[in-house]
């Protein structure tokens, strides 16, 4: 240590409720003689998070009909009459407005289906706009391609492309394309320089699968592709 160096200590201190007004906190150095510091840290305006994470509650709602589509074509690409539980109650937000959107919701919970919702409020309201789908894994990416080259290709009208490690569209094919779905680190080195490419400019609707791993290794490439 060198002498008259001043030092940076770290304490972590647990705070229950109700949380006292004030800590008082003292550091004494276990060599040195007259080595301490003391302080007060008031907790008058202190307000601690939640316990809990808030999550919006599931309402008992009345199943939504395809037919709140209001389009034939769009019902057409789906076998069933009714939406579930979730995709009708987030049905309005994402069919009828530009809001941004989290949804979590168990496996199994066909969160896919919302997403096409807003993709058809893209196609209502901005269709030259495109939509671009980050999905982590080059299975999940084939699996959508499967899934959507038999229904959204076929029944829309609609052009798509795959980017993955395996496979770059050349740049016709991504101007072209009005659906995209892509791998997070495809995306991100592609996109580079977004203002100078028109691909990426025109591109109105960024869906982001599986948003947990925003906590993994590859988050901080998800983070950067949320920012664009």
């Amino acid at each position: 240590m060198a002498r008259a160096e001043p030092q940076k200590l770290s304490f972590t201190v647990p705070i229950f409720e109700p949380h006292p007004p004030q800590y008082y906190i003292r550091a004494v150095s276990d060599s040195w003689l007259y080595a301490e510091a003391f302080y007060t840290i008031s907790f008058q305006n202190l307000k601690l998070p939640e316990a809990r994470t808030t999550h919006t509650e599931l309402l008992d709602l009345k199943p939504l009909p395809v037919t709140s589509l209001a389009n034939s074509t769009y019902e057409s690409l789906y076998n069933f009459s009714h939406f579930n539980p979730i995709q009708t109650q987030i049905f309005h937000v994402l069919y009828y407005t530009d809001n941004n959107v989290l949804l979590g919701a168990p496996t199994g919970s066909r969160k896919t289906i919302s997403a096409e919702f807003v993709m058809l409020h893209l196609f209502n309201t901005q269709p030259e706009m495109k939509v671009i789908y980050i999905a982590p894994l080059k299975a999940i990416v084939r699996e959508r391609m499967h899934d959507w080259r038999k229904r959204c290709v076929s029944k829309l009208g609609k052009e798509m492309v795959e980017m993955t490690g395996d496979y770059t569209p050349d740049l016709m094919a991504l101007l072209s394309a009005d659906i995209i779905i892509s791998t997070p680190e495809k995306w991100d080195g592609i996109s580079r320089n977004w203002h100078s490419r028109s691909y990426v400019t025109k591109v109105g609707l960024m869906i982001l699968d599986e948003i947990h791993l925003l906590g993994a290794d590859r988050g901080s490439i998800l983070e950067a592709l949320r920012r664009l």
